[in-house]
């Protein structure tokens, strides 16, 4: 009848906008998985470039800035104890409108590092 095919137009109206949102929605958690990834791996490059500017003899706190911002992320914290650093880096988003702080702490030591006690890797 005529009734039940409008009934129809707006199930399928209503199936592709749920179907539209959950599109919608999933991208932002790809999106928001992969900003993670990045914010992650930009600490481990900051932590190495810090640790290995360190032993050089340089500034690693300062390299570590140029690496950061090199790799879109801002150093909130950078310890050197030797040539051993530890930074921590973050990095602003705005999904749905939200403000999100992304923030990561990675720690990198020269290869010939031997921790405090004599412990082993």
């Amino acid at each position: 009848s005529r009734s039940d095919a409008g009934a129809g137009a707006v199930y399928g109206v209503v199936a592709a906008a749920v179907l539209a949102t959950a599109f919608v929605v999933g991208l932002h958690v790809v999106a928001l998985a992969r900003l993670q990834h990045q914010v992650t791996a930009a600490a481990d490059l900051v932590a190495l470039a810090a640790s290995g500017a360190a032993a050089a003899g340089g500034d690693g706190c300062a390299r570590a800035q140029r690496v950061a911002r090199a790799n879109e992320v801002r150093v909130s914290s950078c310890v050197l104890d030797l040539a051993v650093a530890t930074v921590v880096v973050e990095r602003t988003a705005r999904p749905w409108g939200v403000v999100l702080t992304i923030r990561r702490t990675a720690r990198a030591a020269p290869r010939d590092y031997v921790p405090a006690g004599g412990g082993g890797r």
